[in-house]
């Protein structure tokens, strides 16, 4: 017997996705309407299931039905289960519109398909018919990667291969970006320095030859700049430094940090971790974020600011933050970490930064919690 998945398509793709890579069924049926194919959503969630191994590219069928009308949808589907009356039918009644998912139930119930649903965000879905098996909730075993869920939406990462190099650089500077989070107000003076001198290298690829006169004045300044691979010549230390270091000099140590930070607890609670990760929406428009996680099937992002950020006293990046989500289409949560005293009124969070970043569903890790930001992300998600 045939076994056909029947999904009702919406903006939310990530409950079908889910529920189709648990069932592995021979055929798939997207219930869709002219809006959502527009959006091209069944195409995101075809190439959403192809990048984590079920490729139902040549096994998936589309109709379009009314999203107001119960007997229009009934008539579509009328139509295309003629001939398929034997198939084993499972429903997932979770997206699509109120009655889409009345329609498709009522529809359904006839050929004894089974009824399910996912209650975001548990990762299980729950059985609503037949009636012997209603209210049992079964537990959903895959997790989506971060170019997975962004998949799921629509977006192409445009740096697939860059990623590994940037989590092998991060893993490889662990210890130093430990060092400076920790000894972050001794070695405040120099990573200004050296900011204002590399900042307009960051995108040459041929690295740059860094010379300086500067002469370290405590034994944390001499350490980094020991850490670095400085070669002293006379009065002068200089190295040449490749495009990578230029940018962990220039606040990717802060990036890296959170990076490797989230990167020791992936498997406990965290699913993936990516970090200098570009993408591309549909009407190809680029952008690039710190860091990027999944957990539960769950995306959260990273904005990382270093110093003290005095082009930026009111913390207009939150902003940016918000204008990502909405323009690239992700419904997130984020963490804003930052080393800015900007941010803070007598040792505190501004309440309007406070209430910017409420609104825009964002926890910030102020300078003095920058150290403890693993255990502040730990804190946030419930993560043992």
């Amino acid at each position: 017997m045939k076994k056909i998945h029947v999904c009702l398509v919406s903006d939310q793709t990530i409950p079908n996705i889910l529920s189709i890579h648990h069932s592995h069924p021979d055929e798939i049926l997207f219930v869709s309407t002219t809006e959502m194919e527009q959006k091209q959503k069944t195409e995101h969630i075809l190439a959403a299931l192809k990048s984590v191994g079920c490729d139902y590219s040549s096994r998936s069928h589309s109709v379009i039905v009314p999203q107001d009308s119960i007997i229009g949808a009934h008539q579509t589907l009328e139509e295309w289960t003629k001939g398929r009356d034997t198939a084993e039918f499972v429903v997932n009644l979770t997206c699509g519109t109120k009655i889409m998912s009345m329609a498709a139930y009522e529809f359904f119930k006839d050929y004894g398909a089974r009824m399910i649903y996912i209650p975001l965000p548990r990762n299980e879905f729950l059985s609503l018919y037949p009636e012997r098996n209603a209210g049992m909730a079964t537990p959903l075993k895959l997790r989506l990667r971060v170019c997975d869920y962004l998949a799921a939406y629509g977006l192409q990462v445009i740096n697939v291969s860059g990623l590994r190099k940037a989590s092998k650089d991060a893993a490889v500077r662990k210890d130093f970006s430990d060092w400076i989070v920790k000894n972050y107000t001794a070695v405040k003076n120099v990573l200004e320095r050296l900011n204002g001198k590399l900042r307009k290298q960051r995108g040459n690829h041929d690295g740059y030859l860094l010379n300086t006169t500067y002469l370290p004045t405590s034994d944390h300044e001499r350490e980094f700049f020991s850490k670095i691979g400085l070669t002293h010549k006379g009065n002068e230390f200089s190295k040449q430094l490749t495009m990578s270091e230029i940018c962990f000099l220039t606040g990717g140590w802060l990036e890296e940090f959170c990076y490797n930070e989230i990167a020791s607890i992936t498997g406990t609670g965290i699913d993936d971790v990516a970090i200098g990760i570009r993408i591309r929406n549909s009407i190809r428009r680029d952008n690039e974020f710190d860091v990027m996680f999944t957990s539960g099937n769950a995306l959260y992002t990273v904005e990382c600011k270093s110093l003290d950020q005095n082009d930026d006293p009111k913390a207009d990046a939150l902003y940016k933050i918000a204008a990502l989500q909405k323009e690239f289409g992700l419904k997130v949560e984020s963490f804003f970490v930052s080393t800015s005293p900007h941010i803070l009124r007598d040792g505190v969070l501004k309440p309007a930064i406070e209430a910017r970043a409420a609104q825009f569903r964002t926890t910030v890790v102020p300078p003095e919690e920058v150290v403890r930001f693993g255990q502040c992300l730990k804190e946030k998600l419930s993560i043992r």
